[in-house]
C-alpha cells in the first residue's frame, strides 16, 4: 500500500511544478504620497510627461518631491510631512487633476488606538516621533 501512495502522491503534484506563464509588464505607473498619518496611491495606465507633480496644500498648489524607482511599472515615492484629510488632489505635469483616497485608519482611530496604549508603549511612540521629526528638520 505504501508503494502506491508514493507514485501516486508524485503524480497528484506534477501539474503544480510546471513554469508559469509570462506576463507582460504593465505599461503604466504607480505614485505613492506617504503621509505622516497614512498613505495614498494612484495608478496610472500610461507613463506621462517628465515635469514637477504638485499637491494640493490647504487651498495651495505645493511642488511634490518625488523619487523615481527603477523598473517596469515605473513607480514615484513621495514623502509629505503633514496629515490629511481622507482625500487628496494631485496636479500632473501636463495639468491634469487627480483625486485619490488615502488608505489606512484615519486620525480619529489613530487617535483611539494611541489612548489604548500602555503608558510605555506611548512613551517609546513619542519619543520615536521626536526622533524621526528631528531627522527631518536636519535634512
Amino acid at each position: 500500500m505504501r508503494r502506491l501512495m508514493m507514485p501516486l502522491l508524485l503524480l497528484a503534484l506534477l501539474p503544480g511544478c510546471r513554469r508559469p506563464a509570462l506576463q507582460p509588464a504593465p505599461a503604466g505607473e504607480r505614485i505613492l504620497v506617504r503621509f505622516l498619518d497614512r498613505d495614498a496611491s494612484l495608478a496610472l495606465p500610461v507613463a506621462t510627461e517628465p515635469g514637477t507633480w504638485h499637491f494640493m496644500d490647504a487651498g495651495r498648489w505645493e511642488p511634490l518631491d518625488l523619487r523615481w524607482k527603477p523598473g517596469r511599472p515605473r513607480i514615484g515615492v513621495a514623502a509629505v510631512g503633514r496629515t490629511a484629510p481622507d482625500w487628496v488632489l494631485l496636479e500632473d505635469p501636463a495639468g491634469d487633476i487627480h483625486r485619490i483616497v488615502l488608505r489606512g485608519p484615519g486620525p480619529e482611530a489613530l487617535r483611539e488606538r494611541n489612548a489604548e496604549l500602555d503608558p510605555e508603549d506611548a512613551e517609546a511612540l513619542a519619543f520615536f516621533g521626536l526622533l524621526w521629526a528631528l531627522s527631518w528638520y536636519r535634512h
